[in-house]
């Protein structure tokens, strides 16, 4: 904010230096006019944060009359005021003053909330302010007067404010110490109000765990932890903030009196590792294969490794010896053992746990699942008439989808992703599908969505083979003729209302 003062001096003195060149003879030309460090935005309050400023300049012409008032609480400035500058009380003149005759003023605003700047101006004649908006001066008597009053809402500084919950019982923000058993939670809420943050992260132990504004955090490991939470303002025309709070209580994971077990899903990861999560961190060890079995579609399979992963020890890392492809159905097992955790717990055993397989979508979620929303990126086909918008009123997933809407006398219906094309190459063959969701007014017969570009491909679909009320997947495959770039145009051939969502496209894969 400081160089708003520099850009407001530097914008008088050069009124000021331009008198000193030559003498102009005065006129009667009567004028209103006014200039503020913040750019002006029609209907809006200025926004600025606590302990700040703004520069206010009054460059009306042969006014009879004129001065600023200042809400309580906020203080003239004057300078020179640098960039260097932070402790800006220095700066305050005539503490008590709420009205100042100057032409330009700088205003330090020190508490939060709305507050107000008003510049009284009289004239002989009738002037009108032009700007964004144009804001006549009434008359009062034999004067014309020009009274407007800048609205100022200034953001208060940062103060977090936390709640915590340990199953559900309130525990004391406080020095106490807080215990929790390893592989249990618990849950954080920023409750913090003042100054107006939107935005966190909390943190344990320097490591981001989550940006939720309810965040259930899992402790695994033995220790004591420290929780912080750094909550922020960000976003355009509203001035940023920052604080961080370390939140007092210490936090002791101890020993666990739950079994130690395979908990959450096992994945596949994308080079074929098979991750297995447990509620707790293991003890080093080695030589563990013999108790595991991995079976791929009912035939078991050779383990080559079971280790510990690198980065985080509550989770094993299975490989195996021969590859394995998307489609494969993969189970997993223990039998029991001696792998323990670092709180002296053995490993649990389990039995045929289902692996959830790597799956690559070639297609982005912000635009193909449409969760960028309204910036998605779609656009209306050429000779397109339809209605159409990219909406959170229905999704098959996240939280908006895109409609169509085909009236009567509506003669096409055309929605592409131009802006967001994607490559296939000559003899692959993928798998494309996406959820529609029909609404029981369509009456069909037909509607097509293509992937455009050079006319690749059509793939048709009758809504009257479609459940209604209800989301469907539909799925194709295709085979590719030659290297190309592509995107995704649909298009509604007859009146209904259409939502489609998670559109999906992956290279198939097959075992041979």
């Amino acid at each position: 904010m400081k160089n708003k003062l520099i850009i407001s001096i530097l914008f008088i003195k050069a009124l000021c230096l331009s008198c000193e060149e030559e003498y102009v003879e005065p006129n009667n030309f009567s004028d209103a006019g006014w200039y503020t460090s913040i750019f002006e935005t029609a209907h809006t309050d200025y926004k600025i944060g606590v302990n700040d400023f703004i520069s206010f300049s009054n460059l009306s012409q042969n006014t009879v009359d004129h001065s600023w008032t200042i809400s309580g609480g906020n203080f003239f400035l004057k300078g020179p005021i640098t960039r260097q500058d932070t402790l800006l009380d220095k700066f305050i003149v005539n503490p008590g003053d709420s009205v100042s005759l100057e032409k330009t003023v700088h205003v330090l605003f020190k508490t939060g909330g709305i507050h107000t700047v008003r510049l009284y101006n009289t004239f002989m004649d009738s002037v009108a302010y032009r700007g964004l908006d144009t804001i006549p001066a009434k008359k009062v008597g034999d004067m014309w007067v020009m009274d407007h009053t800048f609205i100022v809402d200034v953001y208060d500084a940062i103060l977090p404010e936390v709640g915590i919950k340990q199953h559900d019982l309130d525990i004391p923000i406080g020095n106490d110490t807080i215990y929790v058993e390893a592989g249990d939670e618990l849950t954080f809420l920023d409750l913090s109000t003042i100054g107006r943050p939107n935005a966190r992260s909390w943190r344990v132990d320097g490591i981001e765990e989550s940006t939720d504004s309810v965040a259930t955090l899992l402790f695994k490991r033995l220790g004591v932890f420290q929780v912080v939470l750094i909550s922020s303002r960000t976003g355009e025309n509203i001035p940023g903030g920052r604080a961080r709070w370390e939140i007092p209580n210490p936090i002791k994971v101890i020993p666990s009196s739950k079994p130690f077990i395979q908990s959450g899903d096992i994945v596949e990861l994308e080079d074929e590792t098979i991750q297995v999560p447990y509620n707790g961190e293991f003890s080093p060890f080695f030589g563990q294969e013999q108790f595991f079995t991995v079976k791929v579609n009912d035939i078991e399979f050779d383990i080559s490794s079971v280790t510990l992963d690198p980065g985080d020890a509550t989770l094993l890392n299975i490989k195996l010896v021969d590859k394995i492809y998307r489609p494969d159905v993969i189970e997993v097992s223990y039998a029991g053992g001696i792998l323990g955790s670092t709180d002296e717990r053995l490993a649990e055993p389990f039995t045929d746990v289902i692996v959830v397989m790597h799956d690559v979508n070639l297609l982005s979620d912000e635009v193909y699942g449409f969760e960028n929303g309204p910036g998605a990126g779609w656009e209306a086909r050429q000779n397109n008439n339809a209605d159409f918008e990219i909406t959170s009123n229905k999704a098959a997933s996240g939280d908006y989808s895109l409609m169509i809407h085909k009236k009567d006398g509506q003669v096409n219906a055309g929605v592409e992703s131009i802006n967001d094309k994607f490559n296939l190459e000559a003899g692959k063959t993928y798998i494309y599908s996406y959820k529609v969701w029909v609404d029981p007014s369509s009456i069909g017969p037909a509607r097509s969505d293509t992937w455009l570009a050079e006319q690749v491909h059509h793939f048709w679909v009758n809504p009257n083979t479609i459940p209604k009320n209800t989301w469907h997947t539909v799925t194709f495959e295709y085979t590719a003729g030659a290297d190309i770039e592509t995107h995704i145009y649909i298009r509604v051939l007859d009146n209904g209302i259409y939502y489609f969502d998670d559109f999906y496209l992956v290279e198939k894969e097959e075992r041979p």
